[in-house]
This record gives C-alpha cells, structure tokens and sequence, in this order.
C-alpha cells in the first residue's frame, strides 16, 4: 500500500494545510518558497500534520470546526521546516538540495534567517488564532528541539557517548514535535483524555523510530552520496544509531581509529564504518531497537476506537518505518 493511499482520509485537509503554510510565507521571496517546496509538495513530507490530523478524527469528527486544527498543523510543518534549516546549517549540509546556483558561502546564513523568519510565520498563526496554551506548549517544544540540539554539539565525536543519552537527544529533537501534534490534534478534535494519552505516547514511539530509521539508511544506499553526504555528518559529530553501537561494541583501539577517520575527512571512513556494522553483526541490534519502539507505537495504536484512524497509524507504521527498515537490511547485509 503506497502512503497516498494510507494518508487517503485526510488527503483534503492535508491540501488545506499545503495551501495555509503557503499563505503564511508572505514576501519572503523565491529562498523562502524554494525552501519550504521540497516540503508542501508531497503529502508523504508532511507527517507531523497528518498524526495531527488523525488524531483530531480520533473519536468522531463530524460536525467538528477543522479551521483551528489546519492551522496548527501548518504552524507545526513551519517549526519543522525552521529546525530543519538551523539543524542542517549547524552540520553544514546542503540544505539547498542540490541547487548550484546559490553561493556555498551563502547556504548556511540563508538557512539561519529562512528558520527565524519560518518561526515568526509559526507564532503569528497561533497568535492570531487565539491559541495561548498551544502557543505555550509549543514553545515549550522548540526549547526542547535546541536543548537536545546543544546536547548533541556537546558530546560530538565523544567515545563516552551512550545509547541512553542518545535517545534522550532524539527525544528532545524529533518526538517532542510528533508527539505534541498528537496531543493537540487530539485535544481540539475533543477525543477523551484516555484516546489522547495513547496518541501522545503514539506520537512519541513513532518519532523515535522515525529518527532511527533515518540514522540507519544513511549508511546504505548510492556510494558516491552516502560518502559526500554521511561524511560531513559525521565530522559534524552527529549522534547516528550505528555509529553508536559500534563504538561501544568495538574495542576501544578500534573506536579510536573510527573517530579519527572520520576527522580526518576522508569518505573512505564511511564504507569501513558500514563493514564493522556487519563484522560486528549491529545491524541487528538496530533493528530490534527500532521494532521495539515500532511495536509500542502500533501497541497504543490499537486503543483508538475509531476503526478507520486505528488502521492508518498502524499502515504509517508499516509504510514510514518497517518498510524502510527491511531496505537498510536488505542493503547493509546484502
């Protein structure tokens, strides 16, 4: 089943929020659209506001105004879109996609001002709704993104660097925005505070996967790409799932000779590092990590009554996460 199908239900109200985050750009000019396109432009790109918008239909949604939920759906791509930009511009990616014609000098001080200006779109939508408790807690939220953020830039390229406080980290940076879209999407839509617990803890499952997930395709794939772009992550010091396993399984030596490839800018450090992950047998390790938290989040799935919503977050699950995941399997350990 493709995701436009699973997303079928919603499919309108995600063409509403598309056409609300694009009202809310204003003047900002052609970095801005450019920006925010590789986003809107396909439904799959907007997860967070799809789980908000399950989560509104959690219990019946007819009769239900959906103006205040398409908004903060929007408002909740805007903050994801901002903390991508600052994100990628801390690591010296391209957030550009591929865009020669922008000055490389210029990349990372346009990412910093596109995330400022896309938070200040955020805040005028839900100040001019009205919203103050949802202002509050999303603020609330974006602390939380920085603080894992700053978590993260302080223990880069750290041997001591645990699995524990990695899950911290991605909790902070990525399920803190899933699982509030959950909760509020939950609470406007007037689902039972029971029906909410189970999406917010939904919410928080998934996006943990989700990252993971991530974290594991980045060390397979096209060669040439996967050098390039993996590469400057790692020099940036980046918490990613395998590279963590592998520190703390190979011998110290071993680690040491890992970061000091990786600092050394050398891609080649790259493919070694995707060989110790099947000499070490880690690729399973990762797996049944991400399946934990893939069964938890299906687990409090399956408390929503509404059939129809149930069936969807559990399809999200399927397609988003554990088809991915059988990819990086297939690919890792072919």
């Amino acid at each position: 089943m493709e995701l436009a199908e699973i997303l079928k239900p919603i499919e309108a109200d995600l063409l509403k929020v598309k056409q609300e985050i694009e009202s809310q750009l204003g003047p900002g000019g052609p970095f801005i659209k450019q920006a925010v396109a590789g986003t809107v432009d396909s439904p799959g790109k907007l997860l967070r506001a799809a789980l908000a918008l399950f989560a509104f239909s959690a219990e019946d949604s007819s009769g239900k105004d959906k103006a205040g939920i398409i908004r903060i759906a929007s408002a909740i791509e805007l903050i994801h879109i901002a903390a991508l930009a600052h994100s990628n511009s801390i690591s010296e990616l391209d957030f550009w996609l591929g865009n020669e014609t922008l000055d490389v000098g210029w990349r990372d001080k346009i990412s910093v001002l596109i995330g400022d200006y896309l938070f200040s779109r955020c805040l005028k939508i839900l100040t001019k709704l009205d919203y103050f408790e949802v202002l509050c807690d999303l603020v609330g939220v974006v602390a939380r993104i920085c603080e894992g953020g700053l978590e993260q830039l302080s223990m880069a390229h750290d041997l001591a660097l645990n699995e524990e406080k990695y899950l911290s980290i991605i909790e902070k940076k990525t399920a803190s925005l899933f699982s509030f879209s959950c909760f509020w999407g939950g609470n406007l839509g007037k689902v039972a505070a029971s029906q909410v617990e189970a999406l917010v803890s939904y919410g928080s499952n998934f996006g943990m996967a989700f990252k993971m997930v991530n974290d594991c395709l980045k060390f397979v794939g096209d060669e040439q790409t996967m050098g390039r772009v993996l590469g400057l992550e790692l020099r940036s010091g980046d918490l990613l799932l395998p590279l963590i396993y592998l520190l703390k399984t190979a011998p110290k030596d071993v680690g040491k000779k890992i970061v000091k490839s990786i600092l050394s800018e050398e891609d080649v450090a790259v493919f070694v590092i995707k060989e110790m992950l099947k000499e070490y047998h880690l690729v399973e390790c990762c797996v049944k990590r991400i399946t934990g938290y893939v069964e938890k989040a299906k687990k409090e799935a399956g408390k929503v009554r509404n059939t129809r919503v149930k069936k969807s977050l559990v399809e999200i699950c399927d397609y988003v996460l554990l088809s991915p995941l059988e990819t990086f399997v297939a690919l890792a350990v072919p």
